[in-house]
């Protein structure tokens, strides 16, 4: 089966959306995040009309983002709307040979803003410390409300939640005696120590194998111990009411 791999994360960013200045720097500082664990920076590029006029532009500098992506964002009317704007990069590869993109979506009404990342045959995302990574630097850019790390194909047992997957992280503290079916229960923390922002919930240090029946029985059995204790909300619990 294809190593194929999705991160999402769900976050708030208040009543006003940034520039696209910030969000672009968005896009810029999770790169650096992606830089340490194997995705050189210069590798990413941003959409366009045509593969070529793509690849020709760099969506990044070591400076921050590019002049021409910023300048392509600007220019794109669907990011003009007051209250929601979706921009990505991908890092110009196909799908079998360690192809990847991801999207930030910055939203103000009910639903929250998101991130998506997805990738194919990566080999250093198939190292669970690397992702491990990967989430501490989503952490500390957005506190999200919650993030999910999973084979593309998988699917949780409860089909209005979340699901645990390779990796959850819940923006609350949880022990090992409350998931003991878990490898590794990881504190989240600040980059002073001090304060906590939430857990990462690891269920197997390996990769994770959809075609590993232990693996997904484990996820499984996760999902069901954090509901029996009232610890996984429901997808509808992310959507703000006015």
């Amino acid at each position: 089966m294809i190593f194929n791999l999705k991160v999402s994360a769900n976050f708030r960013v208040g009543s006003a959306l940034p520039t696209i200045d910030e969000h672009c720097i968005d896009l810029w500082t999770l790169a650096k995040s992606l830089r340490d664990i194997g995705f050189p920076l210069d590798e990413w590029h941003p959409p366009a009309n045509t593969l070529e006029q793509s690849l020709r532009n760099p969506a990044f500098t070591d400076a921050g983002p590019s002049t021409a992506a910023l300048a392509m964002a600007k220019a794109d009317r669907d990011n003009h709307d007051s209250d929601l704007r979706n921009l990505g990069v991908w890092n110009g590869k196909d799908n079998n040979g360690g192809g990847a993109i991801y999207t930030v979506m910055h939203c103000t009404g009910a639903i929250p803003s998101h991130l998506h990342f997805r990738c194919e045959e990566v080999k250093s995302l198939r190292d669970y410390r690397n992702v491990i990574k990967l989430i501490q630097g989503i952490v500390m850019l957005w506190k999200p409300m919650l993030v999910q790390i999973a084979h593309a194909e998988y699917d949780s047992v409860f089909p209005d939640r979340p699901g645990a997957g390779w990796m959850l992280y819940l923006p609350f503290k949880i022990d090992s005696q409350q998931v003991p079916e878990a490898a590794q229960i990881i504190t989240i923390m600040d980059d002073a120590g001090k304060k906590q922002f939430g857990t990462l919930i690891v269920t197997v240090e390996e990769t994770f194998d959809m075609e590993n029946e232990e693996h997904v029985k484990r996820a499984n059995a996760i999902e069901t111990r954090l509901v029996d204790q009232d610890l996984l909300p429901t997808n509808a619990e992310f959507v703000e009411k006015f």
